[in-house]
């Protein structure tokens, strides 16, 4: 259990700053569409690119290690997508809220699972 959800939270958090970096890189890729993208879009996908990518490298250094911000850092991850359920569902953006809910349930059903653990949350040395 502990390795599949060393695996799956590893997975999602690269795969959402993969993801931003490809929609930092070229917006236009990620939601589908011909048309140039605006000012605005390109501003926000930049904004994305910068709060996904750290949130991303850090909650995946913390996955590899037993430390005490991993539950606080999972919630904050899984919230996050949310988010990005919530923008991917608002502007019809069928991969961001597909993939957005993949992540938010794995950050979040992994927080939950190691809050009912009796020892420090760890998935690092995973067994």
């Amino acid at each position: 259990m502990k390795r599949t959800l060393l695996v799956l939270n590893t997975a999602v958090a690269v795969g959402s700053a993969v993801s931003a970096v490809i929609g930092a890189l070229h917006p236009t890729f990620v939601l589908a569409t011909e048309t140039e993208p605006s000012a605005g879009l390109q501003m926000y996908a930049q904004a994305y690119a910068a709060r996904a990518v750290p949130l991303a490298v850090g909650l995946v250094h913390l996955l590899r290690r037993e430390h005490r911000a991993l539950v606080p850092v999972l919630a904050v991850a899984g919230v996050a997508q949310l988010g990005d359920l919530y923008i991917g569902v608002d502007r019809g953006v069928t991969g961001m809220a597909v993939g957005a809910t993949l992540a938010a349930v794995t950050h979040l059903g992994t927080a939950w699972w190691l809050t009912r653990r009796t020892v420090a949350p760890s998935l690092g040395s995973a067994g």
